[in-house]
C-alpha cells in the first residue's frame, strides 16, 4: 500500500484488489476510532454512501475494521483533482466549463437523493479522471435524517456555507453553496470569497457578495443564486440541471424516466464487500469503463425533466413575510426561454412619447406616489422621499395568455433598500401580479397582491440587471405567472408561481398591463413598456 495523503478523519491509502485492480483505502484514525459512537457512524455513512448511483461518484466497494480501525475501500480514480488543474494550466472553458457543472451536479443530485450532504464539496474533492470528473470523499457526509445540526466547523474555509459557520442545520442546501463556490474558482482561478486571513474569508462568507466576474453566462446567474446567503433562497441540483439541459422546455411523455430515475439510488450495498479481518481481503472485481455510466447520469436527469418529474421553479423561495400565500408551483411548464411570437397580439407599445396617460395606484399610504414625466422615449420618476406607485398603461389586454414586459432604464443609485422596477398586470391599489428587479439588492421576484392580502410562495433569487434590459412577466392560462430577464440579448426564465385566483375571462379583462417604479429616494427611469396577448 502507497499513502496517498491525511485528513482530519483519517489516512487515504492506494492498495491493489485480489483482481488486480487499484483502489483507495480510507483508515480511520485511531484517535476517532477509539470512540464507538464514532466507528459506528463511519461505517453506517460508508454504507449510506455505497447506495449512491456510481456515475460521477467515486464507488463505495466495501467496509471492514483492523483492530479497532474502520476502513472504507473505494474505487481509484487516477487524475489531478480540480484543484490541481485549474492551479496548473488555468480555468476551465467554453464546453469543458459545462460539462463540469452538468457532471459535478449530477453527482450532488445523486448523493442528495440518497439522503447525504457532502459537507465538504470543493475543487480538491472533484477529480478529473479519465472517463470524466468524479466527486470524492464521504468520510464528513451525515446522513439527514441523524444530523441536524453541527457543533464544530468541518469543512475548507474558502467554500464553506453559511450555515456550516453559524452551527445551522445543514440540508442539500449547503453543498449548493460549495458547488457555486467551486465553479466560480473553476471558472476564474480564484475565491468566490477572499480575504488576508481565514477570519476575513469566513466574515465574507457570512456578509460580503461574492466576486462572480470572469463566471460567464448563463453560468453566472445560477451560481449568483446558489451563493445566496439563506439556504431557503438557493435552488437545487434537479433546478439547476433543469436549466443547464432543457432544450425548449417542452414536455414530453415517456414513462420510463420515472423507473430510471428511481434506479439512480441502489436500495443495498454492494454484493461483494472486504473481509473484515484484514485489509487485503476479498475485493469486488476492479471498475469496468465509466464512460456509459458518465453519460446515463445526463441523460437520466434530461428524460426526468422531459417526463415532467423535474418540474419546478427556476429558483428557490424565500419567504416574505405576511398574507395568505399559495405554494410555488411544481406542475407548471414554463419555458427556459421566452418566445414572444407566441404572443401576436399587440395590447400596448409605449415608447414614452408622451402621448399616453396613466392611472396611477398607490400600493402604502407611508410610499408617496411619484412625479412621472413621459418624453423623448424614457419615462423618468423621481422623489425625494420614499415612493412606490403602480401605473397602468392604456387599453385592455385580451382574457388569454399575456406578456408584459418593461426596458430598463437607470436606477436610483442610493444604495438604500428600496431601488426597484415592477412590471405585469394591475387592477387596481389592492390587486396587482408583478414581476420585480431590486437594483440594491441585485434579486428578482413575483409579488401577487388579491384584495389587499399576499397570495406569493416566496420566490427571490439573485440576479444583477443593466440599463437596456427587459423584465417581463408571462400569465399563462389564468392560473400560472412566469418572470423572465433578457440580458445580452438572451431570454431566460426566472421564477414561476401558481396563480390561487379564481377569476373569470371576463374579470381578467380588468387587469391591465403595467409597471410600477420604487425608491427610496432619487431617480429611476424606464425606456419602454409593452404588453402582449397570445392569439385566441
Amino acid at each position: 500500500m502507497r499513502l496517498l495523503g491525511e485528513g482530519g478523519q483519517g489516512a487515504v491509502y492506494l492498495a491493489e484488489s485480489p483482481a488486480g485492480g487499484p483502489v483507495a483505502i480510507k483508515v480511520l484514525h485511531g484517535r476517532l476510532a477509539a470512540d464507538p459512537e464514532v466507528r459506528r457512524r463511519f461505517l453506517r455513512e460508508a454504507k449510506v454512501a455505497a447506495s449512491v448511483a456510481p456515475f460521477c461518484t467515486a464507488r463505495v466497494i466495501g467496509t471492514g475494521t483492523l483492530g479497532v480501525q474502520p476502513y472504507i475501500v473505494s474505487e481509484y480514480v487516477p487524475g489531478p483533482s480540480l484543484d490541481a488543474l485549474v492551479r496548473g494550466d488555468g480555468p476551465r472553458t467554453g464546453g469543458g466549463l459545462d460539462r463540469l457543472a452538468i457532471s459535478t451536479l449530477t453527482a450532488l443530485a445523486s448523493i442528495h437523493r440518497a439522503g447525504i450532504v457532502h459537507r465538504d464539496f470543493k475543487p480538491g474533492n472533484v477529480i478529473l479522471g479519465p472517463e470524466g470528473p468524479v466527486v470524492i470523499d464521504f468520510g464528513i457526509a451525515r446522513t439527514l435524517d441523524a444530523v441536524t445540526t453541527t457543533n464544530q466547523v468541518t469543512g475548507t474555509p474558502a467554500y464553506m456555507s453559511p450555515e456550516q459557520l453559524s452551527d445551522q442545520p445543514l440540508t442539500p442546501a449547503s453543498d449548493m453553496f460549495s458547488w457555486a463556490s467551486t465553479m466560480v474558482f473553476a471558472a476564474t482561478g480564484r475565491m468566490a470569497f477572499t480575504g488576508g486571513s481565514v477570519p476575513a474569508v469566513l466574515h465574507a462568507i457570512l456578509h460580503n457578495p461574492p466576486d462572480l466576474s470572469g463566471v460567464p453566462e448563463p453560468l453566472r446567474a445560477m451560481v449568483a443564486a446558489c451563493l445566496a446567503k439563506n439556504p431557503a433562497d438557493r435552488p437545487t441540483t434537479e433546478q439547476l440541471l433543469r436549466d443547464l439541459t432543457s432544450g425548449d422546455g417542452a414536455v414530453r411523455p415517456g414513462g420510463g424516466a420515472e423507473r430510471m430515475l428511481a434506479d439512480m439510488v441502489r436500495p443495498s450495498l454492494p454484493a461483494v464487500s472486504v473481509a473484515p479481518s484484514a485489509l487485503n481481503g476479498t475485493m469486488a472485481e476492479p471498475r469496468r469503463s465509466r464512460g456509459p455510466l458518465l453519460a446515463a447520469g445526463a441523460v437520466l436527469v434530461a428524460l426526468a425533466v422531459a417526463a415532467g418529474l423535474l418540474l419546478v421553479p427556476s429558483w428557490p423561495a424565500r419567504d416574505e413575510g405576511g398574507g395568505d400565500k399559495a405554494a410555488a408551483t411544481s406542475s407548471a411548464v414554463a419555458r427556459p426561454v421566452l418566445d414572444l411570437a407566441a404572443y401576436p397580439t399587440v395590447d400596448v407599445a409605449d415608447g414614452f412619447d408622451g402621448a399616453a396617460r396613466y392611472d396611477g395606484y398607490q400600493i402604502y399610504s407611508d410610499e408617496v406616489m411619484p412625479r412621472i414625466k413621459a418624453e423623448g422615449g424614457r419615462l423618468t420618476c423621481e422623489a425625494q422621499v420614499p415612493f412606490y406607485g403602480w401605473y397602468a398603461l392604456p387599453g385592455a389586454p385580451s382574457s388569454g395568455d399575456t406578456v408584459s414586459m418593461i426596458t430598463l432604464g437607470g436606477f436610483a443609485g442610493t444604495g438604500k433598500q428600496e431601488d426597484s422596477v415592477f412590471v405585469g398586470r394591475i387592477k387596481d391599489n389592492i390587486n396587482y401580479i408583478g414581476a420585480w428587479y431590486n437594483h440594491t439588492r441585485k434579486e428578482v421576484g413575483i409579488d401577487i397582491l388579491v384584495d389587499g392580502k399576499w397570495r406569493h410562495a416566496p420566490n427571490s433569487a439573485s440576479l444583477s440587471l443593466a440599463p437596456g434590459d427587459r423584465l417581463a412577466l408571462v400569465l399563462s392560462g389564468g392560473t400560472t405567472v412566469t418572470s423572465y430577464a433578457e440580458t445580452g440579448g438572451a431570454w431566460r426564465r426566472l421564477t414561476t408561481v401558481n396563480l390561487d385566483l379564481k377569476a373569470t375571462p371576463q374579470e381578467w379583462t380588468r387587469w391591465r398591463h403595467g409597471f410600477a417604479l420604487r425608491a427610496t429616494t432619487g431617480t429611476v427611469t424606464l425606456d419602454a413598456a409593452e404588453g402582449y396577448s397570445a392569439a385566441g
